[in-house]
This record gives structure tokens, C-alpha cells and sequence, in this order.
């Protein structure tokens, strides 16, 4: 488990969505990590740095905490995630995404 310096949020895809609309929600060293296509284009403006999330949830779950870690290198002062999608093979990538939302609060 890593637990980032970075504050992280977990949020659904549309609450994600809106935020980045709203550029006085941005902090200055953002990061974010999302799967959804507009999203990334929303970040592309909003935020210092973003990375594509894999559609596989082993592909996640194995780089996760790299792309934390690279989050923290890079100086980010807060991360975005997307939460992933419902049903059960995203459970553990779920469960370790809370834990990092947790342990930086």
C-alpha cells in the first residue's frame, strides 16, 4: 500500500467532469488519473498533469501506485481519480484507491 503526500480524490466521472468545468476548483498543482475520454480533454486545460487510467483492471491495479508515486515526484499538491467502473473485477483496484484517498486525507 502506498499512502501519497498528494491529496487524493476519489470521484465519480461526472463529479470529476464538473469540477474541471469549474476552473476555481483547480488547485495550481493538479493531477489527474481518469479513464473517460472528456475528461482527459478537460484536464488537458485544467490540470499541471494527467495520465490515461487502463480499461483493464489488472493493468490498473499493477501501475497504480507508480502513477502515485510519479504523481508525488512531480510535486502535485492534489490528485483526481476517477472512480472506476461498478461490478466485481474492479473490487481490489476499488479497495486500494480508498485506502490512498484514506490515508491522504
Amino acid at each position: 500500500h502506498y499512502a501519497p503526500a498528494a491529496r487524493v480524490r476519489l470521484l465519480p466521472a461526472s463529479d470529476l467532469l464538473q469540477a474541471l468545468d469549474r476552473p476555481e476548483s483547480c488547485p495550481d498543482r493538479l493531477a489527474v488519473y481518469s479513464r473517460t475520454a472528456a475528461i482527459g480533454k478537460a484536464a488537458a486545460s485544467r490540470a499541471r498533469w494527467r495520465r490515461a487510467m487502463p480499461d483493464d483492471p489488472g493493468a490498473l491495479a499493477r501501475e497504480l501506485f507508480a502513477v502515485l508515486r510519479e504523481f508525488d515526484a512531480l510535486g502535485a499538491g492534489q490528485i483526481w481519480i476517477e472512480q472506476p467502473p461498478a461490478g466485481p473485477e474492479w473490487e481490489g483496484v476499488r479497495d486500494r484507491l480508498r485506502r490512498a484517498a484514506a490515508a491522504s486525507s
